[in-house]
């Protein structure tokens, strides 16, 4: 039974809004040697896994592990520390996130709907694919993205929901930094 906890968690969060909205200006998230911006219509909350019990609560995320959403929740980004994935750990990582969307109702769904991309993007591999997400009275294009952050020996994952997923994907990593521990 817990282990519907989570996608119950995350359908609830994402349904209430689905597209990122352009916003004027950027704010830029720095903590735990990560940096990034986003439009600053996105309020980010940060969120603390119980990876026993696959509940998230509100809460200050940690260098090793950490959620940080978006309050309209259609912006997630994640990060946990560990060794390097290697490259069929990251294609059933990606392969796998629309499992965490799927309602038990079968009104809300996400689905992988296109092949595996690896791109260099800022001096990072990066691979992604695009997500298709439907749910009642419409649907919705997003991405799902992993790379690795040598530096610091962090794995990190983003997941939007976006007019133009591919492109903002990009426009994030291309602002987004991190470093070792100190």
């Amino acid at each position: 039974m817990k282990r519907c906890l989570l996608p119950i968690l995350i359908l609830s969060l994402l349904v209430s809004s689905l597209l990122l909205s352009c916003g004027a200006g950027l704010q830029t998230f720095s903590k735990h040697d990560i940096s990034f911006k986003v439009a600053n219509s996105l309020k980010l909350e940060e969120y603390i896994l119980n990876s026993r019990d696959q509940t998230l609560r509100k809460g200050s995320t940690s260098y090793d592990q950490g959620w940080v959403m978006s309050n309209e929740k259609n912006f997630v980004f994640l990060w946990i520390k560990r060794p390097e994935m290697t490259a069929e750990e990251v294609r059933l990582s990606i392969l796998t996130t629309p499992n965490v969307f799927q309602s038990a109702s079968g009104t809300f769904k996400a689905e992988i709907s296109g092949g595996l991309v690896t791109e260099q993007i800022a001096g990072f591999d990066v691979t992604f694919a695009l997500m298709q997400f439907k749910f009642l009275g419409g649907e919705g294009p997003g991405l799902t993205a992993l790379w690795y952050c040598s530096a610091s020996g962090r794995v990190m994952q983003l997941i939007i929901i976006n007019k133009q997923p591919e492109g903002e994907m990009k426009r994030f990593i291309r602002s987004f930094s991190c470093a070792p521990h100190e």
